[in-house]
Protein backbone atom coordinates (compact mmCIF):
# COMPACT_ATOMS: atom_id res chain seq x y z
CA UNK A 1 0.00 0.00 0.00
CA UNK A 2 1.28 3.54 -0.78
CA UNK A 3 2.43 5.67 2.28
CA UNK A 4 2.82 9.47 2.21
CA UNK A 5 5.92 10.74 4.08
CA UNK A 6 5.60 12.64 7.18
CA UNK A 7 4.21 16.58 6.00
CA UNK A 8 6.30 18.82 7.51
CA UNK A 9 5.40 21.87 9.22
CA UNK A 10 5.06 24.99 7.49
CA UNK A 11 8.36 26.54 8.79
CA UNK A 12 9.94 23.37 7.49
CA UNK A 13 8.15 23.20 4.08
CA UNK A 14 10.17 21.87 1.40
CA UNK A 15 11.60 24.30 -0.54
CA UNK A 16 11.68 22.31 -3.52
CA UNK A 17 8.13 22.00 -3.71
CA UNK A 18 6.30 23.74 -7.07
CA UNK A 19 3.10 24.95 -7.03
CA UNK A 20 0.74 23.27 -9.48
CA UNK A 21 2.06 23.68 -13.30
CA UNK A 22 3.96 21.81 -16.00
CA UNK A 23 7.24 21.48 -13.81
CA UNK A 24 7.49 18.29 -11.44
CA UNK A 25 8.87 18.93 -7.68
CA UNK A 26 11.34 16.98 -6.41
CA UNK A 27 8.28 15.71 -4.73
CA UNK A 28 6.98 14.20 -7.58
CA UNK A 29 10.42 12.67 -8.70
CA UNK A 30 10.53 10.42 -5.33
CA UNK A 31 6.97 9.44 -5.20
CA UNK A 32 7.50 8.50 -9.35
CA UNK A 33 10.91 6.12 -7.50
CA UNK A 34 8.67 5.50 -4.61
CA UNK A 35 5.83 3.73 -6.81
CA UNK A 36 8.03 0.22 -6.71
CA UNK A 37 7.98 -0.12 -3.12
CA UNK A 38 8.77 -2.75 -0.40
CA UNK A 39 5.44 -4.40 1.63
CA UNK A 40 6.99 -6.60 4.79
CA UNK A 41 10.18 -6.34 2.67
CA UNK A 42 8.98 -8.07 -0.47
CA UNK A 43 8.38 -5.49 -3.63
CA UNK A 44 5.13 -4.06 -4.57
CA UNK A 45 4.73 -2.43 -8.21
CA UNK A 46 1.82 0.30 -7.99
CA UNK A 47 2.69 0.71 -11.74
CA UNK A 48 0.93 -2.85 -12.61
CA UNK A 49 0.13 -2.15 -16.24
CA UNK A 50 0.22 0.97 -18.72
CA UNK A 51 -3.30 2.47 -17.75
CA UNK A 52 -1.83 2.32 -13.91
CA UNK A 53 1.17 4.15 -15.24
CA UNK A 54 -0.45 6.52 -17.44
CA UNK A 55 -3.20 7.27 -14.64
CA UNK A 56 -0.07 7.92 -12.32
CA UNK A 57 1.00 10.74 -14.48
CA UNK A 58 -2.31 12.24 -15.34
CA UNK A 59 -2.89 12.48 -11.51
CA UNK A 60 0.31 14.20 -10.37
CA UNK A 61 -0.79 16.80 -13.66
CA UNK A 62 2.50 15.33 -15.82
CA UNK A 63 0.51 14.20 -18.70
CA UNK A 64 -3.25 15.88 -20.02
CA UNK A 65 -6.22 14.00 -19.62
CA UNK A 66 -6.96 13.88 -23.09
CA UNK A 67 -3.34 12.41 -23.28
CA UNK A 68 -3.60 9.71 -21.23
CA UNK A 69 -6.84 8.21 -22.86
CA UNK A 70 -5.15 8.22 -26.31
CA UNK A 71 -2.36 6.56 -25.11
CA UNK A 72 -4.38 4.35 -23.21
CA UNK A 73 -6.73 3.85 -26.19
CA UNK A 74 -3.28 3.24 -28.25
CA UNK A 75 -1.80 0.57 -26.26
CA UNK A 76 -5.19 -1.23 -26.10
CA UNK A 77 -4.89 -1.21 -29.91
CA UNK A 78 -1.31 -2.57 -30.05
CA UNK A 79 -0.42 -4.39 -26.91
CA UNK A 80 3.49 -4.18 -28.49
CA UNK A 81 3.48 -0.64 -27.99
CA UNK A 82 1.51 -0.71 -24.37
CA UNK A 83 5.02 -2.85 -23.43
CA UNK A 84 7.14 -0.70 -24.50
CA UNK A 85 5.76 2.29 -23.35
CA UNK A 86 5.32 0.50 -19.86
CA UNK A 87 9.11 -0.52 -19.75
CA UNK A 88 10.31 2.72 -20.68
CA UNK A 89 8.05 4.06 -17.86
CA UNK A 90 9.77 1.91 -15.37
CA UNK A 91 13.53 2.06 -16.90
CA UNK A 92 13.78 5.66 -15.97
CA UNK A 93 11.94 5.08 -12.43
CA UNK A 94 14.77 2.32 -11.61
CA UNK A 95 17.51 4.84 -13.07
CA UNK A 96 16.12 7.75 -10.91
CA UNK A 97 16.49 4.91 -7.68
CA UNK A 98 19.99 4.01 -8.59
CA UNK A 99 20.88 8.13 -8.35
CA UNK A 100 19.07 8.03 -5.11
CA UNK A 101 21.11 5.09 -3.99
CA UNK A 102 24.43 6.60 -5.39
CA UNK A 103 24.05 9.62 -3.59
CA UNK A 104 22.55 8.61 -0.44
CA UNK A 105 25.84 5.89 -0.56
CA UNK A 106 28.18 8.68 -1.65
CA UNK A 107 29.21 6.86 -4.94
CA UNK A 108 29.29 7.30 -8.51
CA UNK A 109 25.82 5.97 -10.25
CA UNK A 110 25.82 3.66 -12.52
CA UNK A 111 26.96 4.67 -16.14
CA UNK A 112 23.77 3.28 -17.49
CA UNK A 113 21.33 4.08 -15.30
CA UNK A 114 22.50 7.96 -15.85
CA UNK A 115 22.28 7.36 -19.78
CA UNK A 116 18.95 6.34 -18.78
CA UNK A 117 17.94 9.68 -17.19
CA UNK A 118 19.93 11.69 -19.53
CA UNK A 119 17.88 10.01 -22.22
CA UNK A 120 14.58 11.68 -21.21
CA UNK A 121 16.02 14.42 -19.98
CA UNK A 122 16.61 15.12 -23.80
CA UNK A 123 12.99 14.77 -24.76
CA UNK A 124 12.03 18.48 -26.07
CA UNK A 125 8.85 20.45 -24.39
CA UNK A 126 9.18 24.40 -24.92
CA UNK A 127 7.49 26.78 -22.29
CA UNK A 128 5.73 29.55 -23.83
CA UNK A 129 4.00 32.68 -22.69
CA UNK A 130 0.00 32.69 -22.52
CA UNK A 131 -2.74 35.16 -21.86
CA UNK A 132 -3.81 34.48 -18.85
CA UNK A 133 -6.45 37.36 -16.95
CA UNK A 134 -3.89 39.03 -14.71
CA UNK A 135 -1.65 39.48 -17.73
CA UNK A 136 0.31 36.04 -19.03
CA UNK A 137 1.17 32.36 -17.79
CA UNK A 138 3.73 29.68 -18.66
CA UNK A 139 2.45 26.89 -20.51
CA UNK A 140 4.35 24.26 -22.26
CA UNK A 141 3.98 22.40 -25.95
CA UNK A 142 4.76 18.98 -26.27
CA UNK A 143 7.01 18.66 -29.26
CA UNK A 144 6.95 15.07 -29.75
CA UNK A 145 5.55 12.15 -27.50
CA UNK A 146 3.70 13.58 -24.23
CA UNK A 147 4.47 10.57 -22.32
CA UNK A 148 8.14 11.22 -23.21
CA UNK A 149 7.64 14.85 -21.99
CA UNK A 150 6.10 13.72 -18.61
CA UNK A 151 8.83 11.69 -18.08
CA UNK A 152 11.53 14.37 -19.19
CA UNK A 153 9.93 16.50 -15.93
CA UNK A 154 10.44 13.95 -13.41
CA UNK A 155 13.93 13.26 -14.81
CA UNK A 156 14.36 17.27 -14.92
CA UNK A 157 12.87 17.43 -10.86
CA UNK A 158 15.71 14.72 -9.62
CA UNK A 159 18.57 16.18 -12.26
CA UNK A 160 18.05 19.63 -10.62
CA UNK A 161 18.39 18.89 -7.12
CA UNK A 162 21.00 16.41 -7.48
CA UNK A 163 23.14 19.05 -9.61
CA UNK A 164 21.83 22.78 -7.57
CA UNK A 165 20.01 21.21 -4.63
CA UNK A 166 20.65 20.41 -0.44
CA UNK A 167 21.84 16.65 -1.80
CA UNK A 168 22.51 15.32 1.76
CA UNK A 169 19.18 15.75 2.41
CA UNK A 170 18.00 12.77 0.22
CA UNK A 171 17.53 9.77 2.48
CA UNK A 172 16.70 5.94 2.19
CA UNK A 173 14.46 4.95 4.65
CA UNK A 174 16.73 3.47 7.35
CA UNK A 175 14.26 0.75 7.64
CA UNK A 176 15.15 -2.14 5.55
CA UNK A 177 11.95 -3.82 4.75
CA UNK A 178 10.69 -0.31 3.31
CA UNK A 179 13.75 1.82 1.93
CA UNK A 180 11.17 4.40 0.68
CA UNK A 181 13.44 7.71 -1.00
CA UNK A 182 12.32 10.99 0.83
CA UNK A 183 13.68 14.42 1.45
CA UNK A 184 14.56 15.31 4.72
CA UNK A 185 12.82 18.49 6.15
CA UNK A 186 13.62 18.18 9.49
CA UNK A 187 15.38 21.01 11.02
CA UNK A 188 18.23 18.88 12.18
CA UNK A 189 18.42 17.38 8.74
CA UNK A 190 18.94 13.87 10.25
CA UNK A 191 15.92 12.25 9.89
CA UNK A 192 16.36 8.34 9.24
CA UNK A 193 13.13 6.80 8.90
CA UNK A 194 10.55 8.41 5.97
CA UNK A 195 7.79 8.22 8.48
CA UNK A 196 7.89 8.35 11.93
CA UNK A 197 4.27 7.15 12.66
CA UNK A 198 5.16 4.15 10.74
CA UNK A 199 8.80 2.95 10.39
CA UNK A 200 10.39 5.13 13.36
CA UNK A 201 8.06 3.89 15.54
CA UNK A 202 8.50 0.24 14.57
CA UNK A 203 12.56 0.46 14.54
CA UNK A 204 11.86 2.07 18.37
CA UNK A 205 9.91 -1.11 19.12
CA UNK A 206 12.57 -3.16 17.93
CA UNK A 207 14.87 -1.90 19.72
CA UNK A 208 12.83 -2.16 22.98
CA UNK A 209 12.26 -5.60 22.28
CA UNK A 210 16.04 -6.55 21.76
CA UNK A 211 16.81 -4.50 25.18
CA UNK A 212 14.00 -6.26 27.19
CA UNK A 213 15.64 -9.87 26.15
CA UNK A 214 18.79 -8.86 28.20
CA UNK A 215 16.21 -7.66 31.26
CA UNK A 216 15.95 -10.69 33.36
CA UNK A 217 12.42 -11.20 34.76
CA UNK A 218 11.46 -11.03 38.37
CA UNK A 219 11.53 -14.92 38.71
CA UNK A 220 15.08 -15.23 36.90
CA UNK A 221 16.30 -12.26 39.30
CA UNK A 222 14.68 -13.66 42.41
CA UNK A 223 16.39 -16.96 41.45
CA UNK A 224 20.09 -15.63 40.72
Amino acid sequence: MLKFADQPPASTADPHAVPHGHQAALQDGLDFINTLELEKGLPVDHLTDLPAALGWLQAHDLLHLEAMEAAVAAGQAQPDLAARTLRRIRRLRAAMRELVDASVERRPPSLDQLGEVNKSLRTHYVYVLVPAPDGVSLDHRHEGDPVDGALARLAESLARELSQGDVDRLRVCANPTCQWAFFDTSRTGRRKWCDMSTCGNRAKAARHRERLKGVPTPLEGASA
